[in-house]
């Protein structure tokens, strides 16, 4: 497994991660759900990744099953909803996902995204709190601008911004202008989120997915991974990770998705190669 690591701290993460986006909403599938989270923690896929609003906290729940007897293993984060960024509001949701999770400590607490209702000081002094309590490690945020990234961290005093979690893949590079290079000088991880795209269902909002079968942008991946025997999907998930200031978090819904995800691991595009994808998913 390679890692890297967390912002400025001493602490190292695996490059990926496991996402834990839909999991807890059909009890058919909670099973297969833990034994891939299992499965790949045996692997080094260690770092997971989950959320309050994942299935209405079913997502946390399942993820406390996986961690059961094995919660030193893992570096575990989760996120509160903007709905619940107030003082008050964020700590009780802590206390929430603490209980789902079955932990005594989340390593990462993640602002889920920017609130309409509550100040960014109100949510920073929680997430100050909880970290003087012991019961969060470490400080992040989601889908936040430079803007409210300077202001997060002003609010937070001497506990630093660690991460900011963004979504990053060919189809939207925007980070690379400036949150990535800003991330970068500040010693912030950047965890990117989707790094094949959206579903199918947010096509419509403009969110684009994977490239198509028979595409030209498909074609060239394909060709590309026929070069490193590689699927597609793995060219993309190594291309994600030439940067270095950053690590990235795919759902992961069975094991033979983590077996594809890892098999991006161990190999290098080639510059001309890089170059040919960048010049076909322009900024």
């Amino acid at each position: 497994m390679l890692y890297r690591k967390l912002g400025n701290t001493e602490v190292s993460i695996p490059v990926i991660g496991q996402g834990t986006w839909k999991y807890g909403e059909d009890k058919q599938k909670e099973k297969e759900e833990v034994e891939a989270l299992h499965f790949g923690i045996r692997n080094g896929l260690t770092l997971i990744d989950t959320a309050e609003e994942y299935g209405n906290g079913g997502a946390e729940k399942i993820v406390g099953q996986a961690i059961h007897g094995i919660r030193d293993d893992v570096f575990l984060v989760t996120k509160v909803s903007a709905k619940n960024c107030s003082y008050k509001g964020v700590l009780r949701a802590a206390e929430a996902s603490l209980e789902r999770l079955k932990t005594s400590h989340i390593d990462l607490y993640l602002q889920h995204w920017p609130s309409q209702q509550h100040d960014v000081s109100e949510t920073m002094g929680a997430m100050t709190e909880l970290v003087n309590k012991g019961l969060v490690k470490y400080v992040g945020v989601s889908n936040f601008s430079i803007q409210l990234m300077k202001e997060a961290q002003y609010h937070l005093g001497n506990v630093p911004l660690i991460c900011n979690q963004v979504p990053y893949h060919l189809n939207d590079r925007s980070i690379e202008n400036q949150i990535l290079p800003f991330a970068e000088e500040n010693g912030i991880t950047i965890m990117g989120y989707s790094p094949f795209g959206f579903a199918p269902h947010l096509h419509s909002f403009g969110m684009k997915g994977f490239p198509e079968v028979g595409s030209i942008e498909r074609n060239i991946l394909d060709t590309i991974g026929d070069k490193y025997g590689k699927t597609a999907y793995q060219v993309a998930l190594n291309w994600v990770l030439r940067q270095q200031g950053l690590v990235t978090i795919p759902k992961a819904a069975n094991k033979k998705h983590i077996v594809d995800n890892l098999n991006a691991l161990g190999w290098e595009l080639e510059k001309d190669d890089i170059d040919q994808i960048e010049n076909h998913f322009s900024l």
